[in-house]
């Protein structure tokens, strides 16, 4: 595909990172400092603005399979999405900063003035860590296909009764599959003997029924309220609280600095207990009880107060912490420090976008560990022979973790048939896909066979 980008700042560069091997890319960027880092990668980069029409004709934006406005500007943003929209039929993506534009270009504006899709980073974030609140054991929830398939990730302790054991011995509730766990940094796609060890990350894949006996099993249901404290007010705090109070089984404390959006915000957020302190003083976080915190959630715009305020509320023994990560190479830093969850919101945009565009028959689903796995859709050819899922001779690091047949959705074990027209929901660590896809394309005749009952 052809694809344009408006702005050469950090979420256009992690854009053109994760793309520009597989689709033609071009950067609009008027300053050549900015511009300059983008020549280690296969992307041309055009010097000029984006919102001037004879920028956007340099860059053959007509021709476009996709315009995704990302500069620092949500102005330059929005007319260039509306101008690229004018002069060809690309797809416009449009990054905002700012909600009042993210609100009127999501109500009915928005459907007039035709830019195909908004995205606000903050509110991504919170929502990315509400869904994780509404499982607290975990450190990750997706919903992988609206409500009726869900990935959900939990960190083994030392003392869990699942630690030592083999995957074929786990007795998993119907419906279930883990699909892949992640120890050292590094994803594996797990076999019927493969040990789980303490720390280890474990993602599972199932369907809504099997998912509820799955959560109770490895995160039992809990008395009362979840007590949540959020540091730092701003929009991706706001948003959270406003999600989190929307849940109704959540008890919410945020800590803001600034005294006036201190106020700003206990106007605005009714069932939240707002206070303003320092969150980094430890003197007055250690007066919030923090042993009896079901999670702490760091959103300051800094790193380095983030990465204090985890240090302080493991020590204070929180249960849970979940952080903002403003730099993303700092992600696996945070991870090995203790945090359980260290989020980038700039990466969640990173990963809706990348979402969108579809491969050589391949729809990415999702995206793990920061891009080290993939929950791809693919069909089953028409010329494919029926073939037991145990005969197929899957590559290493795939694992089909869902099926869908017409209306029709099984989490499958290695007995199940794979037809001709299946969708399946394939498990890849990065790289893997096409050895699926040659798989399917030119089976060995080994795993054609059983013939359907």
């Amino acid at each position: 595909m052809r694809i344009v980008l408006s702005g050469g700042g950090e979420i256009s560069y992690l854009l053109t990172r994760e793309l520009s091997q597989q689709h033609d890319l071009f950067v609009i960027e008027p300053d050549p400092m900015l511009g300059e880092r983008f020549r280690e990668l296969d992307v041309q980069v055009i010097q000029g603005v984006a919102t001037n029409l004879e920028t956007l004709r340099q860059a053959e934006v007509s021709r476009a399979d996709f315009f995704i406005g990302c500069a620092h500007s949500d102005e330059v943003n929005i007319i260039s999405c509306l101008a690229a929209k004018q002069i060809g039929k690309a797809r416009t993506v449009c990054f905002v900063n700012k909600e009042h534009y993210f609100e009127t270009f999501q109500g009915g504006l928005g459907a007039h003035l035709a830019i195909d899709c908004l995205l606000w980073p903050e509110k991504l974030l919170a929502e990315d860590i509400a869904r994780i609140i509404t499982v607290p054991g975990a450190v990750d929830v997706e919903v992988v296909e609206k409500d009726m398939l869900k990935l959900i990730e939990f960190k083994l302790g030392t003392d869990h009764p699942d630690v030592g054991k083999p995957l074929r011995d786990l007795d998993l509730p119907k419906g279930t599959l883990m699909v892949a766990l992640v120890r050292d940094q590094e994803v594996v796609i797990p076999g019927g003997a493969t040990r789980l060890a303490a720390w280890d990350k474990v993602v599972f894949f199932g369907t809504e029924d099997g998912m509820r006996q799955l959560v109770n099993r490895y995160d039992p249901p809990r008395r009362g309220k979840q007590e949540v404290i959020v540091v730092g007010g701003g929009n991706a705090g706001m948003l959270l609280a406003e999600c989190l109070e929307a849940m109704g089984n959540v008890s919410v404390r945020l800590i803001e600095l600034a005294p006036a959006r201190a106020q700003t915000l206990a106007s605005r957020l009714s069932h939240t207990m707002v206070l303003n302190a320092d969150g980094t003083d430890m003197e007055f976080l250690s007066t919030q009880q923090m042993h009896d915190c079901d999670c702490l959630i760091a959103l300051t715009t800094s790193d380095e107060r983030n990465l204090l305020l985890a240090l302080m509320a493991r020590q204070l023994k929180a249960r849970k912490i979940i952080t903002r990560v403003a730099n993303p190479a700092n992600q696996p830093l945070f991870e090995r420090v203790g945090v359980d969850v260290a989020l980038s919101s700039r990466l969640a945009a990173v990963r809706i976008v990348t979402l969108m565009i579809n491969s050589q028959g391949m729809n990415v689903l999702n995206v793990i560990e920061g891009g080290k796995a993939e929950v791809l859709e693919i069909q089953v050819p028409e010329r494919f022979p029926e073939s037991l899922l145990k005969e197929m001779k899957l590559p290493d690091g795939v694992i089909i973790g869902a099926i869908r047949r017409g209306a029709h959705l099984v989490i499958p074990h290695g007995d199940d048939l794979i037809r001709p027209g299946d969708f399946l929901r394939a498990f890849c660590k990065a790289g893997q896909d096409a050895g699926l896809r040659q798989l399917l394309v030119n089976p060995p005749e080994s795993s054609a066979s059983t013939p359907a009952a």
